[in-house]
C-alpha cells in the first residue's frame, strides 16, 4: 500500500471502534455466560488452548500477552475447575503441557455456537450488497494479517472463488 492508499487516522480510528463494538455484539452475551464461574482471562486462556492443543505454560503466556507467574495461577485455576490438565510432554518428559479437558471441550464448544448463532443472524438480516461488502473486508483484514505476519491462527488464508487477487 502507497502513502497515497493510506487511509487517514480519522477512518482508522472509527474502523477500530466499529470493531470494538461487534466485538461487544459477537463476545459472550450474558445469558452465554450463566453458571460459567470463570472471569474472561480464565476463558480466553481455555480459548487458546482448545485451539492450538497442548500447550506449555509458557506458549499460553505469550499468546496471552501476560506474565508467567499470573499465566501459572491461571492455569492452577483451571485445572482446579476441572477446565484443563496438566501431563508430561510426550516427547520431552520435562515439560508439562496444558490440554483441555472434556469439560472444558464442552464449555467451548458452547460458546462458539452461540458466538456463530449470533453471527449467522446478523448476517443474514443484512441485504446481499452489503454481505458481499462484508466478505470483500473480511477477507482483504485476513489477507493483511497474513502479510503482516499477524495471523495467530497459523493458517494461511485460503482464497476461494470470487476472492479478489
Amino acid at each position: 500500500m502507497s502513502t497515497d492508499e493510506r487511509p487517514d487516522e480519522p477512518e482508522v480510528q472509527r474502523l477500530g471502534q466499529l470493531m470494538h463494538q461487534l466485538h461487544g455484539v459477537l463476545g459472550p452475551s450474558p445469558e452465554d455466560v450463566v453458571g460459567i464461574d470463570l472471569p474472561r482471562h480464565q476463558l480466553r486462556a481455555l480459548f487458546v488452548v482448545a485451539k492450538h492443543g497442548p500447550t506449555s505454560v509458557s506458549a499460553l503466556a505469550d499468546a496471552t500477552h501476560a506474565s508467567l507467574a499470573s499465566t501459572s495461577s491461571l492455569a492452577d485455576r483451571l485445572v482446579r475447575s476441572g477446565h484443563l490438565d496438566r501431563g508430561p510432554d510426550a516427547t520431552d518428559r520435562r515439560r508439562v503441557l496444558l490440554s483441555v479437558t472434556p469439560a472444558g471441550l464442552r464449555l467451548v464448544a458452547r460458546l462458539e455456537a452461540r458466538f456463530h448463532e449470533r453471527f449467522e443472524r446478523l448476517v443474514s438480516a443484512m441485504g446481499p450488497d452489503a454481505r458481499a461488502a462484508l466478505g470483500i473486508g473480511l477477507e482483504d483484514i485476513i489477507r493483511a494479517a497474513d502479510e503482516l505476519g499477524m495471523r495467530r491462527d497459523h493458517e494461511p488464508h485460503q482464497h476461494h472463488a470470487g476472492d479478489r487477487a
